[in-house]
Order: structure tokens, then sequence, then C-alpha cells
């Protein structure tokens, strides 16, 4: 009896593992964009898979805007309102449905990043990207991203993940916090 249970732990732990390694984090830069001297930031609000229960979409949602804000807040950049941002993050994949960012003016450039259009598609179900745009040239200027080994969605590890990408993005400067 003892050792079936000791098997049913080894087994219940291996299936956990695949949502408890940390990933690799793919954040190529571009280094010609002066990203640490912004000083503000704002999230594109999130759209949520419509086939997730209710009560899941609208934890991931939550789960997906606040560990953004906390994980940017934490790079010293300060969240204001979409309108008069300097940066703007943009957060798709995983269980998360494309906004329409191009309606808004903002230019995509995954392939800067080492990424083509057909791939991001192509892995959308399995990665989380987060995407960041200069406000006032409307233009991509980083993209992160990573691959979920986790098939379930759950909003807490989401949110992990994206921390685990946004802290990958460079620090606000000391020049750009001397200035306010």
């Amino acid at each position: 009896m003892k050792r079936i249970n000791k098997i049913a732990v080894a087994v219940v732990m291996l299936a956990l593992a695949g949502c408890a390694t940390d990933p690799k984090i793919h954040a190529p830069r571009v280094s010609s964009t002066p990203i640490s001297t912004s000083e503000t930031f704002a999230v594109i609000p999130v759209t949520v898979d419509p086939q997730l229960p209710h009560v899941t979409a609208g934890a991931v949602a939550v789960a997906v805007e606040s560990g953004t804000r906390d994980a940017v807040r934490a790079l010293g950049y300060t969240e204001t309102n979409l309108e008069t941002a300097d940066l703007v993050f943009y957060v798709h994949g995983k269980s998360m449905t494309p906004v329409a960012i191009t309606s808004m003016d903002y230019v995509p450039a995954p392939s800067q990043f080492g990424m083509g259009a057909d791939e991001m598609e192509a892995y959308a179900g399995r990665r989380i990207y987060v995407e960041t745009y200069d406000n006032r040239t409307k233009r991509q200027v980083w993209m992160g991203w990573l691959e979920c080994s986790c098939g379930d969605v759950n909003p807490e590890w989401i949110a992990h993940e994206i921390h685990q990408i946004v802290a990958t993005f460079p620090r606000r400067s000391a020049e750009a916090k001397s200035s306010t």
C-alpha cells in the first residue's frame, strides 16, 4: 500500500512539473530604441477566449492585466492612461484572443524580434506574447514571449509567466527617474 501511495505522489508531482518549471523566455532587443528613458505605460485591455468558462475568463483577464501592471511598475515605470502613456503593452496568446491593435494605429513588427507572423499564430495557444509599443511613433519597440508547457488555463500561473517575461524588459533609467 505504501508503494502505491509513493507512486501516486510521484505521478502527481510529474504531472504538475510541466507547470512548475520555468520555461525559456525569449526577449530579443532592438538596441536603437531608447526604451528605458520612457516614464509611463499603459496596458491594452485583454480579450479572452470566448470558449473559456465565464468565471475562468474573468479571472484570466484580471490576472493578465494586473500581472502586467505589477511587473512593469516593479521596473520603475508609472501607469497612466492609454492616450498619454510613453509605452503601451499588449499581451496576447495562450487563452487570450488577439486585439486589432493595427486599428489603433500600432505597427507590429514581430520579424524584428525573430518571430514571423505565421509562427505567432501557429503557437498562440501555447505561448504568451508581450509586445511593447512606443506610443508616440506607434512602432513596436520590444517583444518577449515564452512557451507554456502547462495545458490547463490557470490565471495565477499565467500572471507568473507574464512577470517572468516582463522581468526581462529594460528597467526605467535613473535619468528618467530624476527628471520627474
